[in-house]
């Protein structure tokens, strides 16, 4: 019992003490702490150019009030802090360490872990002589002081920047102001005149050169007619070694590039906001720049395994195409190695292919690096080439372990994956994979009881693929070359048991994927054939499709026999990036999907299938198409406004008039709309389908959604702790006579009275290496509602925040990563 009141007490002081010293400090000898910056006056150039300019940042408050609660748990760590105390352990380690050194001066063996040892020694006393200990250094947060020197170097480096841009008579001054305590610093900027270009000169002194960078001109990043840009200047200098390193002339720097700046230029009478100058852009070229150089020999050569010398392996040396490879211990198709290498004999060089050709054989999955060095020959005008690589080990066993997440209701539960690849299989480079999946979910039962029931599922796949596309004749074969091909050949099988039903499938497709551009992706799947059996029904499951098909709901055609064939095809154009600051993006997604199209074509091949697997398969006949588009822009360091955009639709024309289940659209969702459940908004206005007090699915032919969303930064804790303002409507809705009622029917004239609203907020946790995501959502305008009543954020209660039998309640997402 009194270990128990001491523990309480220890905790009820570190609270007080934290909460004390958490409170904005009083002034000190070292003056008030640093406030938050402000930028006024500026027009042109953004505040977030300026703020990035600006080294120093405040200390973190609680959500926005004076409160320092890392200033308060530094300051209780330097309660019992002894910074001499710690400055004289830095000092005793290394004596000691001189001392032991001394002593085994003779045994190298032994000095080598007198020096290991001590070095993690030394390392950690001087972390905590100069960082504190864990409390100041790991939990808590060093006070930031205002520091006037700091700021008039702050205003002289927006100064430089502005001047940089163009803004040549610009002026940055600085007002602190004291407000809690603290000094809040403004920073006032007058950007007067801008500065255009009027007329580009280039001066090159070589004629090819020249006619090089005049063909390429539409390309340059310096324009007359527009402001003057100290990036741009850089840029084209850039453009112009790019391009000529890539026509050849390997020995040219960017630093040939100077310019002359002629800012004598009076301004225009009937301009007043501009003034103008005259930029020369000079290209010198003296040796060896202007020398041209020619590949005379290219050489692959396949290193033995790190740490193994070359004795032990006999090398073999073959020509293929004008390429000479060497193979020590592992083998590679040349002919598989040609279609990569973008490097050829008797070219000029090209820095570019030079580049692609080391990413291609990376992209491979097949060599831990690859290596590129070249050598003059006897006359300087040449050059031979070599390309080394070291590769992978052929045989790679994965695991991973984890907890499947059910997000409507249930607990997690575990996972197992074991994957094992051989790479180069047949020497040209192919990777076999097989992966075996086991998990078991804990669901809930949709018979019955609402109980939570196990739910084992068994997963098998094998696939082969190749890096190039297997067609006649190879076509597309040079083509494709630099665009990563890959063709991917993969059988699978997976086996689902739950207390409802057992559920097979049966798995063969083939892809095909290239990348056009650094931007663009494009899979095209020729075949994709999926063979689904349902089994051991439970009766009161059968009950409830028989129930939902009379309530427009299909859900009884998944669980029956099927074949399901398709061709599909799908269009990437992404251009945000995923490592670094988010910059101004977008993203657009684009499928188009035939399923059943070969029996369009074949019209025996139904006969043949179903004397294969029995009498009772059905078979779908369909096109469906999606097209996803989102835009990024960024305001400020961390934080963005994305939009984004989703629709879709699919047309039946097999024997059943309806869609494979797995290929209606549906809405609601950490996905979607996330004031609804995951997949149970709509279709239209129809009212929600409910069974054993549970939601059922909502399947629809046609989908269309928005969202809006403002990503902000919070606070910092083993990472990014970020919020997420959000707006999302949709629906979906059915087509034609496959919708049993009016309300559920796609109709033009009642499009936006059908469209569902939802808002909330959302806290991301950003650890790097992943994203977990909750997204809370409550409805605004809910169509299901009688109208006149469908704006139901009044309905929203305190009190039943979490009762979802309630019009209005707060829905939970929880999920991986960002919505979009």
């Amino acid at each position: 019992m009194n270990i128990n009141c001491r523990t309480i007490y220890g905790w009820l002081i570190f609270l007080i003490l934290t909460g004390l010293f958490s409170c904005a400090p009083k002034p000190t000898s070292k003056g008030y702490l640093l406030g938050n910056s402000a930028i006024k006056g500026n027009r042109v150039i953004s505040d977030s150019e300026l703020d990035a300019l600006i080294p120093q940042k405040p200390n973190r408050r609680l959500l926005g009030f004076p409160i320092f609660p890392y200033v308060g748990l530094y300051r209780f760590g330097e309660l019992f802090y002894n910074r001499e105390e710690k400055q004289r352990r830095v000092i005793e380690v290394t004596q000691n360490y001189q001392k032991e050194s001394q002593e085994h001066a003779d045994s190298p063996r032994k000095l080598e872990r007198i020096n290991s040892r001590y070095a993690k020694k030394l390392e950690k006393a001087q972390i905590r002589a100069t960082q504190g200990n864990f409390w100041m250094r790991v939990l808590g947060e060093a006070p930031v002081y205002y520091n006037q020197a700091d700021v008039v170097l702050n205003a002289e480096k927006m100064q430089k920047y502005l001047y940089n841009n163009g803004f040549f008579d610009a002026k940055v001054t600085f007002d602190p102001d004291t407000i809690f305590k603290r000094i809040r610093v403004n920073y006032l900027v007058t950007e007067n005149r801008a500065t255009m270009i009027r007329n580009i000169h280039y001066q090159i002194g070589n004629e090819l050169a020249d006619s090089l960078i005049r063909a390429d001109s539409k390309n340059a990043a310096l324009l007359p007619h527009k402001r003057y840009d100290g990036d741009a200047f850089e840029e084209e200098r850039i453009r112009i070694e790019t391009l000529l390193r890539n026509e050849g002339y390997m020995g040219f720097s960017r630093q040939n590039v100077s310019y002359i700046v002629n800012d004598t230029i009076t301004n225009r009478p009937t301009d007043s906001l501009f003034k103008s100058v005259d930029v020369k852009v000079r290209v010198d070229m003296p040796p060896p720049a202007n020398k041209r150089y020619l590949v005379n020999s290219v050489n692959f050569e396949v290193l033995p395994p790190s740490g193994v010398p070359d004795s032990v392996f006999r090398k073999d040396t073959s020509m293929f195409e004008g390429i000479k490879y060497v193979f020590s211990d592992k083998k590679f198709s040349r002919k598989a190695l040609d279609t990569k290498m973008q490097v050829r004999p008797h070219t000029w060089y090209s820095q570019k292919r030079e580049r692609d050709t080391q990413q291609q054989l990376s992209l491979t999955d097949q060599f831990r690096f690859v290596n590129y060095n070249y050598t003059l020959d006897s006359t300087g005008k040449g050059i031979n080439s070599y390309f080394k690589a070291i590769p992978l080990d052929k045989y790679q066993i994965s695991t991973d372990v984890g907890l499947n997440v059910i997000q409507l209701q249930g607990t997690p539960g575990p996972f197992a994956n074991l994957s094992y690849k051989i790479r180069n299989v047949f020497n040209g480079m192919e990777n076999f994979e097989t992966n075996i999946r086991g998990g078991i979910e804990l669901v809930p039962n949709f018979v019955g009881t609402r109980e939570i029931y196990k739910s084992e599922e068994i997963g098998l796949t094998a696939s082969l693929t190749f890096p190039r596309l297997l067609t006649p004749q190879n076509l597309f074969k040079r083509q494709t070359a630099n665009n990563n091909p890959r063709t991917q050949l993969s059988l699978g099988y997976n086996y689902v048991n739950r207390p409802e039903y057992t559920r097979t499938n049966v798995k063969i497709s083939t892809n095909y994927s290239w990348q056009p551009s650094r931007t663009t992706l494009v899979n095209v799947s020729l075949i994709d054939l999926n063979i689904l059996n349902t089994k051991n029904i439970n009766p009161k499951f059968d009950t409830l499709l028989t129930e939902l098909v009379e309530r427009g709901n299909n859900l009884i055609y998944s669980f029956k026999p099927s074949f399901v064939s398709d061709i599909n095809a799908n269009f990437v154009y992404n251009t945000n990036s995923l490592i670094g600051p988010q910059k101004k993006a977008q993203y657009f997604r684009f499928a188009l999907e035939s399923g059943g199209t070969t029996l369009n074509f074949l019209p025996r091949q139904q006969e043949v299938i179903k004397k294969a697997f029995g009498d009772s398969l059905q078979f779908y006949k369909y096109v469906r198409w999606n097209a996803d588009y989102r835009r990024y822009w960024p305001a400020g360091r961390k934080s963005a406004f994305v939009a984004r955009v989703n629709t879709g639709a699919i047309y039946s024309y097999g024997d059943y008039k309806v869609p494979p289940y797995e290929k209606y659209f549906f809405a609601g969702g950490s996905n979607s709309v996330r004031a609804w459940l995951p997949r149970r908004l709509g279709p239209g206005s129809a009212k929600p389908v409910t069974y054993n007090n549970l939601s059922i699915e909502s399947p629809g032919e046609f989908l269309l959604e928005g969202n809006l969303e403002w990503r902000g930064f919070l606070a910092k804790f083993f990472g990014d702790i970020n919020y997420a303002l959000f707006i999302d409507a949709g629906n979906v809705w059915r087509l034609g006579s496959n919708a049993t009622s009016d309300d559920q029917k796609f109709k033009a004239d009642k499009l936006l009275r059908e469209i569902a609203v939802g808002t909330g907020f959302g806290i991301r946790y950003d650890l790097s290496f992943f994203i977990l995501r909750f997204d809370f959502g409550v409805k605004v305008y809910d169509p299901s509602q009688d109208s006149g009543e469908r704006f139901v954020l009044d309905d929203l209660k305190l009190k039943r925040l979490f009762r979802r039998t309630e019009a209005n309640s707060l829905n939970i997402n929880l999920g991986v990563g960002y919505p979009f």
